[in-house]
Formats: structure tokens, sequence, C-alpha cells
């Protein structure tokens, strides 16, 4: 009975902090303002947001609304961030094409929920990403989750979403790893020594779309996503 006792605490406890990191990432969707709202064709827009909207991070919030701020469309980065977020809005145009891809090609499958031998604790810090929030945890080769945790929090209290860090669970041993396994590197990195990695490697759909905005990549997966989406 004490053990039946234990579980069902623990499966409350998880529940519990599963509905408050939800409750998290909805309230800071709801922290947007639009501005002004920009046509850029193809049956998209760009929405001109207040600069503490997402912390001023581009994203998007559907197949076809990209929101940036002010600062950064009047920037020379904006052909660059459009680019990194027109992939977004392709990935959520057709996201069953996408996660084939993923799964066929990359070893990955996406989850909307940590798997259940991942430590409670960490749910609450997992940092949200409107690109990725349709399935947040990514699963490489059956055994390695990546996600990204919020590191520091801002002056209210809230995790920063700018300061985030990349952790992997590994599901066979059941330890926490803070730098990718040498054979992930193997395929997503180049150089000698297998140095020169993705930036935002915490989800197959961060590292497509900058794979596709630099398009200068040598690493094998990227070779397999340039062959999936050859211009």
């Amino acid at each position: 009975m004490n053990t039946l006792v234990l579980w069902l605490t623990v499966g409350i406890l998880t529940l519990l902090t599963l509905a408050l990191a939800i409750r998290y990432i909805n309230q800071r969707a709801d922290t947007c303002s639009v501005l002004e709202t920009v046509d850029v064709g193809g049956g998209r827009r760009v929405q001109i947001v207040n600069d503490s909207c997402q912390e001023g991070l581009p994203h998007t919030t559907d197949a076809r609304t990209i929101r940036m701020t002010r600062r950064v469309w009047e920037s020379s980065r904006r052909a660059e961030v459009l680019r990194h977020e027109h992939v977004h809005c392709d990935q959520k145009s057709d996201l069953a094409r996408w996660r084939r891809f993923y799964a066929t090609a990359w070893g990955y499958e996406c989850l909307k929920a940590a798997p259940a031998s991942l430590p409670a604790e960490w749910l609450p810090q997992l940092r949200p990403n409107p690109d990725t929030a349709d399935a947040p945890w990514a699963v490489w080769r059956n055994r390695w989750v990546f996600f990204p945790v919020a590191v520091g929090k801002t002056d209210d209290g809230q995790l920063r979403l700018r300061d985030a860090r990349v952790l992997v669970w590994d599901l066979k041993t059941r330890t926490m790893m803070y730098e990718p396994p040498a054979e992930w590197r193997a395929e997503f990195c180049e150089g000698p020594d297998g140095s020169v990695c993705p930036a935002q490697y915490e989800h197959p759909h961060e590292m497509a779309a900058e794979f596709l905005t630099a398009r200068t990549s040598v690493a094998p997966a990227a070779a397999k996503l340039f062959a999936f989406v050859p211009n």
C-alpha cells in the first residue's frame, strides 16, 4: 500500500508540475502587442511587435505569421531573419512531412510531453519557444532527449528566454548530459574535431532553420536536409 501511495503522489506532482509549465508558456505568449502588419508575399505576413514580446526574439505564431520587433525589421539582419522564420512557417504548414524527414533522415522523434523517466524538476525550467511548441522534447535515436532550459530570470522573476542551455537526458543510463554525445556530433557538426555545431541544437526545427538560412554547412545531416529542401 505504501508503494501505491508513493507512486500516486509522484504522479500527481508530475502532473501539477507539467500544468504549471504549460500555464507559464501560455502566459508568456500573451505579452505581445501588434503595432503594424506587413505583407511579405506568399500568403505570409510580418507582425511588428513591441520590444518586450518574447524578449524581442523573432518567432512565428502560425504557418503564415512571423513576428519581430521594429528594431529587427529595420536592421541589416531582416533578410536573414526572414529566411529563418520562413522555414518555421514551412514546418508549421506541413508538420507531418517535416516529422517524417526528421524520423527517417535525422533519427529524431519530437514529443509533446517529456519522457516519464526525465526528473520532474526540469519541467518548469523548459524554455518556451513558439517555433517548437508543437512538440518541444526532441528524442534522437530513441535514446537521447534534447531540451533547452532557462538559466536566468527577468526582473519580475520569470525565466529568461535569451539565457538558455541545452541539456541531454540519456534514456538508457538515466543520466543528464551537458554536452551532446559524440555520435550526434558526427552527424550534425563539422570540422576536424566536430566542434562546429548548430547554435540552436535543442530541436530539429531550429537546426533545420539554421542550416537552411546559411546553406553553408557540410555536416552529414545538413546534406540530407539540402536534398530534402533543394532551394
